[in-house]
């Protein structure tokens, strides 16, 4: 039987004496069988990025108390070894990059229009660095960084899940906006379908924690719909591309023929 460590998630005071290691011996066991006893054990977290759980700690405080990942303290037991049974690439950086599906943050991904991970809508010229538990990727005006934050029994299925931080910071405008992720019973291959547990919106040094239903407000779709699925006669097309629409599809408001108000066309060099 192996043994964990009690660790907090947040700042708190220093002891006010010195625990001696007959006193740690004796106080691990302790908090153990208290905490079996009243029938919560703490599920045991591996930290792979303290500074990005500290933010899942604070902001999900209650959502991670409830499924006995903290304590009412903010607390979290580190595991003291790694289960075999969880898959462990040799990169969670490359893993991510090549696997982990944009659609929390994706209306284009969600209906199809659009690469369905992160590697599939990188264009050729864009900057991708891969690091052993994330990557940053310069995509248009921004700068995407996805990165394992910790493991865990998220779910309570008895297989350890991932928690991941997307962070999407403009080169221009506003502040950065992270995605708080959880991947659950991740498997060696295939997509890896994340569920959004919440969205960090900043602006002008003031950041605002969406949860339910407030995510889809800023995200335009609901993140817990497994897809949007495009009009079945929509036709995506780039300027000065000619298209062909299918039969019998209706013209657009205001074209020839069509009722409702008709389009007038204005110079825009004016």
């Amino acid at each position: 039987m192996h043994s964990t460590r009690p660790h907090t998630a947040q700042r708190s005071a220093a002891p006010r004496g010195p625990v001696g290691p007959v006193g740690l011996v004796t106080l691990v066991p302790l908090l153990l069988l208290l905490a079996l006893a009243s029938g919560c054990a703490l599920q045991p977290v591996e930290v792979v990025r303290p500074d990005m759980f500290r933010n899942y700690a604070v902001y999900l405080r209650d959502e991670m108390v409830r499924r006995n990942i903290l304590d009412a303290e903010g607390n979290y037991m580190e595991a003291a070894i790694r289960d075999n049974r969880d898959y462990r690439p040799s990169s969670y950086g490359e893993e991510l990059y090549r696997r982990l599906s944009t659609r929390f943050r994706s209306a284009e991904a969600r209906n199809g229009l659009a690469g369905e991970t992160f590697a599939d809508s990188a264009m050729p010229d864009d900057n991708v660095r891969i690091g052993k538990v994330g990557f940053a990727l310069g995509q248009g005006m921004d700068v995407i960084s996805v990165s394992l934050t910790a493991i865990t029994d998220w779910n309570g299925d008895g297989v350890n899940d991932w928690l991941v931080t997307c962070t999407v910071t403009p080169l221009f405008g506003t502040g950065p906006r992270e995605y708080y992720l959880v991947v659950e019973n991740v498997a060696p291959t295939g997509v890896l379908k994340p569920t959004l547990l919440a969205i960090r919106d900043c602006a002008n040094n003031e950041c605002t924690v969406l949860v339910g239903k407030a995510r889809s407000k800023v995200l335009g779709f609901d993140p817990d719909r497994s897809t949007d699925k495009a009009p079945s006669n929509f036709v995506e097309s780039q300027p000065g591309q000619q298209i062909v629409v299918p039969p019998h599809t209706p013209a657009p408001a205001g074209a020839p023929g069509a009722g409702g108000p008709r389009v007038q066309e204005q110079s825009l060099s004016k």
